[in-house]
């Protein structure tokens, strides 16, 4: 009887270890969903960037959007100081844009999600006397200085609602 007794205890620890197991990854499954929303959402940023569709590039943020860029200490909140800025810095320096996104990383919590990327871009930067593009492309990399113009990386953190 007690052999009956300790099998039916470790079978009883066995169930609740498989059931917390199982619990994780339906939780894990229930969230996919929102990462893979929040995983496009930098991919059509810099479609849109690269493309010049202003309105697309807009529809991907929140109307309290935080848009943060360490590496040149830029710092957004709200959707219309993003619009302003990104017609300024984004969408009138340069045609002929080529950009990368790498290393993505979404944390979702309840019901916000937290968005990390890595950025790459070349393009050729309009010239403010000619009105038009440099003959020479420009780089974006944060590891060395070109000669054929400005380098940078940059991680963006943002908040979705």
């Amino acid at each position: 009887m007690e052999d009956l007794k300790s099998m039916l205890e470790r079978m009883m620890k066995s169930l609740g270890s498989d059931i917390k197991g199982l619990e994780a990854k339906v939780d894990a499954l229930m969230k996919l969903p929102d990462r893979i929303e929040v995983e496009n959402l930098p991919k059509t940023m810099a479609w849109a960037m690269d493309s010049g569709d202003r309105k697309l590039w807009l529809s991907i943020w929140s109307d309290d959007i935080h848009y943060v860029v360490p590496q040149y200490d830029i710092e957004i909140r709200g959707k219309k100081a993003l619009q302003e800025f990104a017609e300024t810095a984004i969408f009138t320096r340069e045609e002929r844009k080529f950009s990368a996104l790498t290393n993505i990383m979404v944390d979702v919590s309840g019901d916000t999600a937290t968005g990390r990327d890595y950025y790459m871009h070349y393009g050729y930067p309009i010239n403010p006397e000619t009105g038009k593009a440099s003959e020479e492309r420009a780089f974006s990399d944060t590891s060395t200085n070109s000669a054929r113009g400005t380098e940078f990386g940059r991680s963006q953190d943002s908040r979705f609602t």
